[in-house]
């Protein structure tokens, strides 16, 4: 009897202990295998480094893959763009996302994200439905997603007002990376100290290509000023008048602020003149600054050379055509004026 308990006893400790072990191999294994949302992670950093500026082109394939769920083990920042609007200057989109692919490249670099944050676009056209689940009703957007958010396959994301980069805690909609860093901060917390702007002046190239222009320039500058054609006064006339057309017409004006020189209606048709007193495009600037020259050309060639002329009758016509076409001019700009501001003129006689 005591034989056989002790053998039964010796047969439970062996399966006890083979159960153990059998439990201990398969936790060790499943600690080896990746995790869900690891596998997500290296994905993501696979596809971030495989990007030319470490921003990944999400589809809603991807969105679905990568975001769908109810938690995540990175932040997502979201770029929304879209390709009809990318040479809208107002909008900016082109140095937007030169800028937004900036600071993905500084963190990628810096090794701060660590699988935390990915940075992301979306365009327009193929991905509709996601904009409209993320609430965007105007570009630029961008919008972070935290790791906390639960997102389902479909239905609109329940995003934090500080979760969307507005105008009114960023400033302008022209941002620049640095703010784009500072949005960055107050969402994942992570730091980007400054993000550097690509420049020539940082190149290896650039020492060797300002001696060269420099000298260059010098050289120029000596055979112009001994040049015989330099001496020629109407040359001098010419530059005059396209500086002056250039400084009314508002033309520096148009390249600081970077105005467009028309702009297309609902209809498509194309349009020169702002209809308001709020700003100008930069045709329609050029177009008054050469009113503007006529004017003061027709008024001159009346004081200065149409007395020079031999003829009596000849220095009549001409005397008459300049006064017609200064009124004609003076009556143009007068009426472009009353339209845009809507200022009535009076006249006493």
């Amino acid at each position: 009897m005591a034989k056989t308990y002790s053998a039964l006893l010796s047969i439970a400790v062996l399966l006890a202990f083979g159960e153990w072990a059998r439990l201990a191999h398969s936790a060790k294994e499943a600690s080896k295998a990746p995790q869900h949302g690891d596998e997500h992670t290296a994905e993501l950093e696979a596809l971030a480094k495989r990007s030319a500026d470490g921003v990944i082109r999400f589809n809603p394939q991807l969105f679905e893959r990568y975001a769908v769920g109810k938690r995540r083990p990175y932040s997502l920042i979201f770029f929304l763009t879209a390709v009809h609007l990318q040479d809208k200057t107002s909008l900016g989109l082109r140095p937007l996302r030169k800028q937004y692919g900036l600071l993905a490249k500084e963190v990628l670099k810096s090794g701060k994200g660590g699988g935390r944050v990915f940075f992301t676009e979306l365009e327009f056209k193929e991905s509709q439905a996601l904009f409209h689940r993320l609430a965007a009703n105007s570009l630029p957007w961008i919008v972070h997603v935290s790791p906390s958010l639960n997102i389902g396959s479909d239905g609109p994301l329940k995003i934090k007002h500080e979760d969307v980069m507005r105008h009114d805690n960023y400033g302008h909609h022209h941002w620049k990376a640095d703010d784009m860093a500072a949005f960055l901060l107050d969402t994942t917390g992570i730091k980007i100290e400054k993000v550097e702007q690509p420049s020539f002046m940082r190149s290896r190239l650039f020492p060797p290509v300002f001696v060269a222009a420099v000298l260059a320039m010098g050289f120029l500058a000596y055979n112009l000023y001994y040049a015989p054609f330099m001496k020629n006064l109407a040359l001098w006339v010419f530059g005059v008048l396209v500086i002056y057309w250039f400084s009314v017409s508002g033309g520096m004006h148009n390249i600081i602020r970077g105005v467009p020189m028309y702009y297309p209606d609902q209809n498509g048709q194309v349009k020169v003149f702002m209809p308001s007193n709020q700003g100008q495009l930069g045709a329609e600037g050029f177009i008054m600054g050469s009113m503007y020259l006529g004017f003061g050309l027709s008024v001159a060639a009346l004081t200065f050379a149409v007395p020079k002329l031999a003829s009596e009758s000849g220095r009549r016509y001409a005397a008459y055509a300049c006064i017609f076409s200064a009124v004609m001019i003076f009556r143009q700009i007068v009426s472009l004026y009353t339209w845009k501001t809507g200022y009535r003129w009076r006249t006493y006689f």
